[in-house]
């Protein structure tokens, strides 16, 4: 039971990290293009990486804190079906070459993000 309670209350604190970050930079583009979501997937990508591997090095969380952040806080904050909303919207309007740019850069750059996370935690960690 407290491991659900973890994963709801990162899940919590997650989803309106992703809320406020993608409302806020969506709001400095005058560009349809979700940028947001784009930079919360990227960035979640990278914290995981990073986390994985500080994690995993040093077994020292409790798994309650370990499904808080990686479950709970991460997996909202970059969850996918943000993406996939905004990636079926440009399609259903005929942005076909908009969204499949996004859906490219989403994968590519969260995948980067990640890589990045876990060799900066080689690196300084």
């Amino acid at each position: 039971m407290q491991i659900l309670l973890s994963i709801a209350s990162g899940g919590a604190i997650g989803a309106l990290a992703r809320y406020f970050l993608s409302k806020n930079v969506d709001s400095l583009s005058e560009s349809n293009f979700p940028y947001g979501i784009l930079i919360c997937n990227i960035l979640g990508s990278m914290v995981l990486g990073f986390l994985y591997v500080y994690i995993s090095k040093d077994n020292f969380l409790s798994e309650n804190i370990k499904s808080l952040i990686e479950i709970g806080i991460l997996g909202s904050f970059t969850t996918f079906s943000a993406f996939s909303l905004e990636a079926y919207l440009m399609i259903e309007k005929g942005n076909y070459s908009t969204a499949a740019i996004f859906i490219i850069l989403s994968v590519f750059l969260s995948i980067t993000g990640l890589v990045l996370g876990i060799n900066f935690y080689k690196m300084f960690g």
